[in-house]
């Protein structure tokens, strides 16, 4: 069950939907789903499929190795994140900004036993970035979140 919440998550409900209505049931091809996914969304799935369909790689664990917010000449920041994937699946993920009024959101893929980074602006300087919102299965959850150190202050 969680690989079609996954999936739903990764290309949208309504091409889920859709893929899923094209399928013919008589098809007897094991990657049709992945090839009518595939030809929906432009992606590239096959990782995916490896990792959770395919073969069984166990479950992804994910931490938060860096935040790097970088102010912009309109006072937004850009913050760069990257996060580690422990675990032998891969999975993408979101990652939720959290700020003094509100939250920035994003999305990354990080394959398994890899980093990966993602640039997500925000309106403000962070105060804690938080990855995997529950939506993707994991080995450890305790080690989501990471609360950014103060901003400096500017002479």
């Amino acid at each position: 069950m969680w690989v079609w919440w996954m999936l739903r998550e990764m290309v949208t409900e309504p091409v889920l939907r859709k893929a899923l209505a094209e399928y013919p049931i008589s098809d007897r091809n094991p990657s049709a789903v992945q090839t009518l996914l595939e030809a929906a969304t432009a992606k590239d799935l096959q990782w995916f499929f490896d990792d959770w369909v395919y073969r069984d790689r166990g479950l992804p664990d994910f931490r938060i190795v860096n935040v790097h917010p970088r102010e912009t000449l309109r006072g937004t920041y850009i913050v760069t994140v990257t996060v580690e994937n422990l675990g032998r699946a891969g999975a993408e993920v979101p990652i939720r900004i959290r700020l003094k009024n509100g939250e920035a959101t994003g999305r990354l893929v990080v394959k398994g036993k890899s980093q990966a980074s993602v640039r997500i602006e925000a309106a403000q300087y962070p105060l804690e970035v938080i990855v995997n919102d529950g939506s993707v299965l994991e080995f450890e959850a305790d080690n989501n979140a990471f609360i950014v150190p103060e901003k400096p202050l500017t002479p």
